[in-house]
């Protein structure tokens, strides 16, 4: 069995008011061009500083910042220190929940 079969949104599982009011928010925050990319970058390459996004992004500091304070408070996007450095990283549990709640049945019918 999958991982998708013990989920508990599988099979009977209630989409709540929480459930919506969850997912809306991160829907919200990857709804951007850059955010999205982002996304792609840290999905692409593992975890990474602000400043190394910086030139992949061809964006200034402030506006990757933004992006990524963002992405952060909506979850997508985890922080983790790294001596002096803040490293950015997807968070997988968070981002494998939300699709859960777009397809409770991971593709199948």
């Amino acid at each position: 069995m999958t991982a998708v079969l013990h989920s508990p949104f599988y099979a009977g599982h209630r989409f709540t008011s929480s459930d919506a009011e969850d997912l809306a928010v991160a829907l919200k925050a990857v709804a951007d061009p850059m955010r999205l990319r982002i996304l792609s970058l840290l999905s692409e390459r593992g975890p990474m500083r602000a400043a190394d996004l910086v030139p992949l992004l061809d964006a200034k500091q402030p506006n990757v910042s933004h992006h990524l304070t963002v992405l952060h408070q909506s979850g997508l996007v985890r922080n983790q220190v790294d001596g002096p450095d803040v490293l950015r990283a997807i968070d997988v549990d968070r981002m494998s929940r939300l699709a859960l709640l777009l397809d409770p049945h991971g593709g199948r019918r």
